[in-house]
């Protein structure tokens, strides 16, 4: 088995591994860490997504685990509380927030045209401030030089009640049309780049109440945990270089 095989398996089971941690860590927002590029001989990865990836507490996100952990490169372009899907009106959490979806982030790095990112700095919002940094770092990548993209959305598409899919299979305002767009994108601007999907993770909410009630049975609109893993596969079966990280049958 030659490096590369061996490296794609020990970055599938980190993922497994770590994702377990990152939902713990989601509702705390801490300083993103940056890892510098150097170098063309060492592994790189691009991870897009939401908190689960995005957010850390004293530098225990997933992308700087695994950069320890493998001694690879990574970008940590994900940002906390975004979708896959584009939203179409102003009822889907954080309008500013909403530009940095996967659909944004996606032609961004088509584009290279971060401009409009940069109108909606605001000076003290966290979040904010972190999305900014994301588009700054975004500029800085070299697509052909990228061995794996991670994409890594569910959470915030399921708990906004986002469509799942619709009859034109790449209408970006649902789940499974952002993550087609995204994927045929990255693509074509990261060619020798595999990529990954790291599925919706297990969640748990309190009916009116205060009973428990998960993702299994609670449905926000959309479908239920499952229907927007299962969707993630579909669309994961389409694509040759595309895998498959399903979070809630490999993890405890």
């Amino acid at each position: 088995m030659n490096k590369k095989k061996i490296l794609k398996g020990l970055i599938f089971g980190s993922i497994a591994l770590l994702s377990g941690i990152a939902v713990l860590l989601t509702g705390n927002i801490g300083k993103k860490t940056y890892y510098p590029i150097e170098g063309d001989d060492r592994t790189q990865i691009l991870f897009l997504g939401d908190s689960n990836i995005a957010n850390e507490v004293e530098e225990q996100t997933i992308p700087h685990l695994i950069s320890k952990m493998l001694d690879v490169n990574v970008y940590n372009c994900a940002v906390g509380g975004t979708t896959a899907a584009k939203a179409n009106t102003d009822n889907h959490f954080d309008g500013v927030l909403d530009l940095f979806c996967l659909y944004n982030l996606s032609k961004a790095l088509e584009t290279q045209d971060h401009n409009v990112f940069f109108d909606f700095y605001v000076e003290g919002n966290t979040l904010e401030r972190n999305a900014m940094e994301t588009m700054q770092m975004m500029g800085s990548i070299d697509c052909e030089k990228i061995d794996y993209v991670v994409i890594s959305y569910g959470l915030n598409d399921y708990v906004g009640g986002f469509s799942i899919e619709s009859e034109d299979p790449y209408d970006e305002e649902t789940y499974t049309g952002a993550l087609r767009c995204a994927v045929e994108r990255i693509i074509k601007q990261c060619p020798n780049a595999k990529i990954i999907f790291s599925s919706i993770t297990y969640c748990v909410f309190e009916d009116e109440q205060g009973n428990p009630i998960d993702g299994y049975e609670k449905d926000w609109g959309g479908g239920t945990i499952e229907q927007y893993r299962d969707a993630m596969g579909l669309v994961a079966n389409e694509y040759e270089n595309v895998y498959f990280m399903d979070n809630l049958k490999d993890m405890d």
